[in-house]
Order: structure tokens, then sequence, then C-alpha cells
């Protein structure tokens, strides 16, 4: 599908033909699958986006391939990439979130980037980087363990490349 505005692309759709007279609106929550997305808010509900640009974004049981939000909530969704002012996870998976606060909440995520995360009970999260960290979270690896497992890797590849010679 080709990047319009949602209201098109209601109105392109078969079912929507018989209101054609009517101004389309979009209906909340939405049910279905889009490509790309670019509105000012956006309640999304059972369903898939490749990409979502908005000011508010909230997602309910959703896979959506990357979000660019002022404000991001996702809940029970699966989501590929989170750029956001604040962040919101619920029972979710996340691959990647850089945001300035997040919240996150029995989720699994990935590689987090953010200023401030707040973490509820049953939340893992892979690899952080943030200021300040508040919560139960399991954290497998923060910056400064990066830190040194990169330092360590260098110095045993280094290893490896001199014994070579």
């Amino acid at each position: 599908m080709s990047e319009k505005p949602i209201p098109e692309l209601i109105t392109s759709s078969p079912a929507a033909s018989d209101a054609a007279a009517a101004p389309a609106e979009l209906p909340t929550p939405t049910t279905g699958s889009l490509d790309n997305v670019v509105v000012d808010v956006l309640d999304f509900e059972r369903g898939a986006i490749g990409g979502v640009r908005a000011t508010d974004v909230t997602a309910r049981l959703a896979v959506i391939g990357g979000i660019a939000s002022s404000h991001a909530s996702v809940e029970r969704g699966v989501v590929n990439g989170l750029i956001a002012r604040e962040a919101t996870v619920r029972q979710g998976m996340v691959r990647g979130v850089v945001a300035q606060h997040a919240h996150v909440e029995q989720s699994l995520v990935r590689a987090m980037v953010a200023n401030t995360v707040q973490t509820g009970p049953s939340t893992g999260i892979l690899f952080a980087v943030a200021r300040r960290i508040d919560g139960e979270a399991r954290i497998l690896l923060d910056w400064r363990g990066a830190l040194a497992f990169g330092a360590s890797l260098g110095a045993f590849l280094a290893l490896i490349r001199f014994s070579r010679r």
C-alpha cells in the first residue's frame, strides 16, 4: 500500500464505496492491516501496521513494524522499533526502544536507550542504556556490563589476530 492519509485509505476500500458521499472518519479503534500510517492520533486494536508516525499512538493486540511518536503506548503487542518521548509497554515484546521516559511492565525488550526507565514485575531487558532505571526488571546487560564485555571481546580478538601472525 502506498503512504496515504487514513481517510483516503478507508474511502478507497470496497466496503466504504457505499458511503462515498459521507465524509470519511477514522473509526476508533481500528481493526485491520495497514502499511504506513501518518496521522496525529492513532488508536489501533487487533491488526498489523508497517509503520506509524503520529503524535499519540495507542496499540492493543497489534503487530507494528515501527513507531515514531511523542507518546506511544503498546499493550499486548509486538513492535520492531519504537522511538518516542514517552513510551509505555505493557505485556508486549519490543525489539528496540529509544525514549526520553519509558515505562515497561511484564514485557520483554531487546535493547533500550532512555533517560529514565520505570519497570514493573516480570520485565526482562536484554541490553539497557539509561541514566536511571527504577523497578524490578531483570536486565542482562547494562552500559557498564556492555563496556566490560566489549573490552574483553576486543582483547580476545586482538590476541587471536596476533597469534595468527
